[in-house]
């Protein structure tokens, strides 16, 4: 089977030169030089049969078993490796017979000989001097060339001067010295001619006689059969070559397809996936295989011509497939956090379809263009809830991937006891092995937080998104009335119809969504409970009816349609800040100057005027459903009266307008900024360490102040092992001086381009230590939003038909399909390479 294709194979001198010298078959030691003799020539022409090849092989000595020449021939590149090393080609005159006195010429070193040549110094045309012997004679460079009786000249091509033991040797001879065994003089390294006196009679008495004749027809044979490319060993290693090169091909194609899948979180096997079953549920993998060979001819070659147990198509070959391209794609983040240096670790953990509490781990690093990058790496199981059941798997992790935890710089979870606690959540035992991993709490986590806080601090609000969510539930809970609203939506809204979203105390969109979406169809919704409160539906119950009134009773209050507006201002400012802080890109400064802008925007909202313009909107949309335009009056209260006060002025009810303001609108408002400012005061704090390496504050100024040096000594100290003082501080004020005359009739940049700025300017080299301390900063995360994206594909991956995954397939795939960007830049003759190393294939790869 493997000469199949053998015969015929065109290739030029340089193809040949390049595989014979990269594989050189070793040859048995006995009888070498016989054998070499008795090469057959009925392989001398290029296009030799299969039979003449399996007859030939014997006599070349080639140790292969004919009945296992499969697998033989898959360890020729093995073991003819080894010989490569023979000839050092960089050294002058690599022929020179006396560089082998102690070596036994194999077949590949025969053959490295031939293609080099005889050792003939000086006729190169480079002048050499010959040194002359004791006896005062030197070799004469004539006796390189012959005169025929013809007086026609011809060359000695057979004839070798040795220039390291100053004596003559036949090459032809000494290749092949078992046939010229009588004249060990000229064919024996350690010997040779030595007598230049009578130099030329034993020049042509040696090449008169038979056996060197003979050694130099088998000489002449040899290296035509070389120069013609039509060795068997060549034929063997080029047919090993082709089916190499065919199977890598298949094996790419099924990459591909695998890839293809995992990036799409698409599943691959099916109910019953023998190849060769009609069977209507394959799984996706083997349709697309079948899909793709009605259009590739390799693919169907493999199909039609591989044996049942090397299709290569079955579970444990996808397994193997989806863990080889798994591991060359973290390959790939990891060799970018290693050449970053520091690296921020970003955990959370989720309950899975099967009720297993997935950990995932996420790196953040800042690249060599100066971008922050994140990524995801891998889920692992979690065995319990504790700290120290976290910090086992992230050891675990870190010892897996060979990643220095001393190059640790930040850790980034949520709010839970168990990974923020300072003295024994998981932010603490990382601290015990590197203080410098400093913790910030998820900034997107604690917004979430503050909106919540500021709902709670008021009843109103308590009770209003309460209704919301039983309007959800109230009016998505069954179709009749799910159908009455979309009519009614339908009737009122022109375009694109909200549905009506439900709320979750863990996501600040989602309050958003719920709340845009009443207020777009707060008309529709109000003539949807009048009819179903009118039972204008059959078969109603009474308790529909009951809830709807009530529903209704509520929803036609201007209060409602004040909370309404209301919280669409602040939820929509909310939003925009929560999308920004879960960006990869940003960093600690623009996060914390969002963060204040926010607050400020919110604090602008406490006057009477922005009161004045949210009640004005309400009642134009209470107008629209003849909804209430004031706000329900208070009952009276009267202070107790002593018998000698006066009764004048006992009347403490405020107007129902102001009375709303005070105790419902300020209170919130002052709620939500309070709790903001509290619960990213520990953030403000480490923004303000780093607030000397803001540009827009420092680098404008032409004396740097006072505050930024005592900034920078406090950093120096922190990160004493990553950047020297005095040198910063020294870089710093240079760096300033730069930054200031080259955009000084500029806006500037931002913090987050700082590290580009020197390195599109070339100015990393300039300041090491100011430069290292931006990727630091940089590196300190601002979220943990990317751990909560793989959630995201942790749903779609891990489903109730794929609940039976592994762990260690659910995180090859996961890693496949969240950094598919990274997965499409893989080379797959890497991960044929993983792939053909994981255990002994069947086939060659």
């Amino acid at each position: 089977m493997i000469f199949s294709g053998v015969a015929n194979q065109p290739a030029n001198l340089n193809t040949i030169k390049s595989t014979i010298s990269k594989y050189q078959i070793p040859v048995v030691k006995k009888n070498l030089d016989q054998d070499i003799a008795n090469v057959p020539n009925e392989i001398e022409d290029q296009s030799a049969n299969l039979s003449s090849a399996k007859n030939s092989i014997p006599k070349y000595q080639i140790p292969v078993d004919i009945t296992n020449l499969d697998q033989d021939i898959a360890n020729v590149p093995n073991e003819i490796q080894s010989q490569s090393i023979l000839i050092d080609k960089s050294v002058e005159y690599p022929s020179d017979p006396d560089l082998f006195r102690e070596t036994i010429l194999s077949t590949p070193l025969i053959r490295a000989l031939t293609e080099i040549g005889p050792c003939q110094p000086g006729i190169d045309g480079k002048h050499f001097i010959f040194p002359k012997n004791k006896n005062g004679q030197s070799f004469l460079l004539k006796w390189y060339d012959k005169i025929t009786k013809s007086n026609f000249p011809c060359k000695r091509n057979w004839l070798v001067y040795s220039p390291r033991s100053n004596k003559m040797f036949c090459f032809p001879c000494f290749l092949f010295r078992t046939i010229s065994q009588h004249h060990y003089q000229w064919s024996d390294p350690s010997k040779g001619v030595s007598n230049f006196r009578k130099g030329h009679e034993k020049i042509v008495k040696h090449e008169q006689s038979n056996e060197h004749k003979i050694a130099e027809r088998e000489y002449l044979i040899l290296r035509t059969r070389i120069k013609n490319d039509s060795t068997v060993v060549h034929n063997i290693i080029l047919a090993g070559k082709k089916e190499k090169e065919h199977n890598r091909n298949v094996l790419k194609r099924l990459i591909d397809l695998s890839l293809f899948l995992a990036k799409n979180g698409l599943p691959f096997r099916g109910h019953r996936e023998n190849f060769s079953y009609k069977t209507p549920n394959q799984g996706l993998f083997i349709e697309l295989v079948k899909l793709v060979s009605k259009y590739d001819a390799v693919l169907a070659k493999h199909l039609a011509e591989s044996n049942k147990n090397e299709t290569y198509l079955s579970h444990m070959i996808q397994n193997d497939i989806i863990k080889s391209m798994a591991h060359e794609t973290v390959q790939l983040i990891l060799n970018e956090i290693k050449l970053a240096k520091y690296f921020t670790i970003i955990i959370d953990s989720t309950i899975d379809i099967n009720k297993n509490d997935q950990f995932s781990l996420s790196l953040r690093f800042v690249d060599n263009e100066g971008k922050i990058r994140e990524h995801f790496i891998c889920f692992e199981e979690l065995p319990g809830a504790s700290a120290s059941n976290y910090f086992n798997i992230l050891n675990k992790c870190i010892e897996k991937y060979n990643l220095e935890f001393s190059m640790c710089r930040g850790q980034a979870y949520d709010g839970a006891s168990t990974m923020s606690g300072r003295f024994s959540g998981l932010q603490s035992k990382v601290k015990e092995l590197n203080p410098l991993a400093m913790y910030i709490h998820c900034c997107a986590h604690n917004l979430n937080l503050v909106l919540i806080d500021s709902i709670r601090s008021s009843v109103v609000a308590v009770s209003f998104f309460g209704t919301l969510e039983t309007l959800y539930t109230f009016l998505t809970g069954s179709l009749p009335r799910l159908h009455i609203l979309k009519e009614e939506q339908a009737k009122q809204v022109e375009g694109v119809i909200l549905t009506l979203k439900k709320l979750s105390d863990t996501r600040c969109s989602s309050h958003k969504r719920a709340v845009d979406s009443v207020y777009n169809s707060l008309p529709a919704i109000v003539k949807t409970l009048k009819q179903i409160s009118k039972g204008k539906i059959s078969n109603t119950k009474s308790k529909t009816v009951s809830e709807a009134q009530g529903l209704l009773f509520h929803v036609m209050k201007l209060k409602f349609s004040f909370m309404l507006v209301m919280w669409k201002n602040i939820l929509g400012k909310a939003y925009i800040l929560s999308n920004y802080l879960q960006n990869t890109s940003i960093d600690l400064t623009t996060a914390f100057n969002m963060i204040t802008a926010c607050s400020e925007n919110i604090k602008s909202m406490r006057t009477t005027e922005h009161f004045l313009e949210i009640q004005k909107n309400a009642i134009v949309l209470c107008e629209t459903f003849d909804g209430a335009t004031k706000f329900d009056e208070q009952r009276n209260k009267k202070t107790k009266q002593f018998f000698d006060e006066m009764g004048v002025d006992n009347n403490l009810n405020k107007s129902s307008d102001l009375n709303f303001k005070i105790h419902t609108y300020f209170v919130i408002l002052d709620s939500f900024v309070n709790v903001l400012n509290h619960r990213f005061e520990d953030f403000s704090n480490t923004v303000q360490q780093f607030e000397c390496l803001d540009p827009k504050k420092y680098f404008f100024d032409k004396k740097i102040s006072e505050k930024s040096i005592n900034q920078l000594i406090k950093l120096s100290d922190i990160y004493q092992i990553d950047i020297d003082q005095d040198d910063l501080i020294l870089e710093y004020e240079s760096f300033s001086s730069v930054y200031y005359h080259l955009n000084k009739d500029c806006e500037g940049i931002s913090t987050n381009d700082v590290l580009k700025f020197m390195i599109t300017n070339d100015m990393i080299s300039s300041y090491p230590n100011l430069s290292t301390l931006y990727k630091i900063f940089y590196t300190l995360p601002v979220s943990s939003a990317t751990a909560e994206r793989s959630f995201s594909r942790l749903k779609l991956i891990k489903t109730f038909l794929r609940s039976t995954l592994t762990e260690e397939k659910l995180s090859n795939l996961a890693i496949l399909s969240i950094e598919k960007c990274t997965a499409e830049k893989i080379d797959f003759d890497k991960v044929i390479e993983t792939f053909a190393q994981m255990k002994k294939r069947r086939k060659l790869l």
